[in-house]
């Protein structure tokens, strides 16, 4: 993987942390989903995005751990 690519985004504090205020805004909004729908296929992939989303905030230490 090329995740030193990433290292710019991670190591620079601004913008690694509108990065993480963005993440947090999507995940409200899929819990917003999630409250309102009734349909439990769209329930699991609100369920799948909030998932992806939470392992995306880790990305910094995966990107720094890299050897």
């Amino acid at each position: 993987m090329n995740l030193p690519l990433l290292k710019p985004l991670c190591n620079n504090k601004d913008t690694w942390e509108g990065f993480l205020e963005y993440m947090d805004y999507l995940i409200e909004q899929q819990h917003r989903k999630m409250e309102q729908t009734t349909d439990s296929t769209e329930l699991f992939q609100a369920q799948g995005a909030i998932q992806t989303l939470r392992s995306l905030k880790y990305l910094r230490e995966r990107v720094n751990n890299d050897k």
